[in-house]
């Protein structure tokens, strides 16, 4: 049976009322018995701390929590830092910089985060083996993927996301109707042992624009404004809207509903973590910026897919990643198949 994850990438700091979105999917999922996964960015936690806004904390410390990073997108990012940095470096500088981000998250929750969330595309090798040496077991969001995800890839089971509950809030009475139908066309591209994440950003339920545009294209702000927000009555209508969406997917016969853990656990038997590489290379743990860059195998599925891979997010418009690019592909011999355990 296909499994059915929804994923919440919970960032917005800045803008105080997102934290009522972030409230609203977790008191519904709750409501439900449904078990949602919150992508957790550490500065977000922050700011709910400042606000005493405990509430939201303990709403989402009923779920799953995963690591959206400490800052999300304030510079620099890591395609950009990373950019010709060689593998054990680029690997130092993603642990110190994630690392009070990572602690609070932990302190927080109580628990070892179980997937990455790479902000928009904004991932690299020295990033994902970074994660995977912390513990974190999944990599979810912008995952060169083509049909060969669930994957294994620099030790981290990787699912991409499929659909977003964002794309739908327009006010059309349509829109409804319209998740209904590309919810049954994604479902209908999956495998009989498939998964299928929908996910959203919940500031985006009160907000007309994104909390950090004044960082696209590389833009250096110092001080970002909240985001503008949607009319009172349209985020009512939005919450009517996903109300019963939420409710039309529980009651589902066809789909299981699932978190990142209970995903992993299902293919974890023939797993191809971050210890099973260093083995592989007779590397010690704490070594993984030792492994090796290879040429990828001209059959290799996996390095075709990453070498058509293109950086697209908030960069300036000339950054292209090509060493980055590279070594990602000299690493495609991480790749395996992610099949189920019978």
């Amino acid at each position: 049976m296909i499994q059915v994850v929804l994923s919440f990438d919970s960032e917005d700091y800045v803008t105080p009322e997102a934290a009522d979105a972030e409230k609203f999917w977790a008191d519904e999922l709750a409501a439900r018995g449904m078990r949602g996964s919150f992508q957790c960015v550490a500065e977000l936690i922050r700011s709910l701390q400042r606000r005493n806004r405990e509430d939201v904390i303990a709403a989402l410390g009923r779920h799953e929590i995963g690591y959206h990073t400490d800052f999300h997108s304030a510079p620099p990012v890591p395609p950009l830092a990373l950019e010709g940095v060689g593998l054990a470096e680029g690997i130092e500088w993603v642990l110190q910089r994630e690392a009070a981000g990572w602690a609070l998250i932990v302190e927080t929750f109580r628990r070892v985060p179980i997937s990455y969330c790479s902000p928009g595309d904004s991932w690299t090798p020295h990033v994902l083996l970074a994660f995977a040496e912390t513990g974190i077991k999944v990599w979810c969001n912008s995952v060169p993927s083509g049909s060969l995800i669930p994957g294994w890839y620099c030790g981290l089971l990787c699912l991409n996301y499929d659909m977003a509950f964002d794309s739908f809030m327009g006010e059309e009475a349509s829109e409804e109707e319209r998740f209904k139908r590309a919810f049954e066309d994604t479902l209908a591209r999956k495998g009989k042992d498939g998964v299928m994440v929908v996910y959203t950003h919940p500031c985006r339920l009160v907000t007309t624009n994104w909390w950090d545009s004044p960082f696209h294209h590389g833009g250096q702000a110092q001080s970002l404004p909240p985001a503008p927000l949607r009319s009172a009555a349209h985020i009512q209508a939005l919450k009517e809207r996903f109300r019963r969406l939420l409710d039309w997917i529980r009651d589902r016969r066809d789909v299981q509903l699932a978190d990142y853990s209970t995903v992993y656990s299902k293919r974890s038997k023939q797993r191809r973590d971050l210890q099973s590489l260093l083995d592989e290379n007779k590397l010690k743990a704490g070594e993984p910026g030792k492994l090796p860059l290879r040429e990828a195998a001209p059959d290799s599925p996996y390095a075709r897919i990453l070498k058509d891979f293109r950086y697209r997010w908030i960069y300036p418009d000339d950054f292209t990643g090509d060493k980055l690019r590279a070594m990602a592909q000299g690493l495609a011999w991480t790749y395996a198949e992610a099949k189920p355990d019978y």
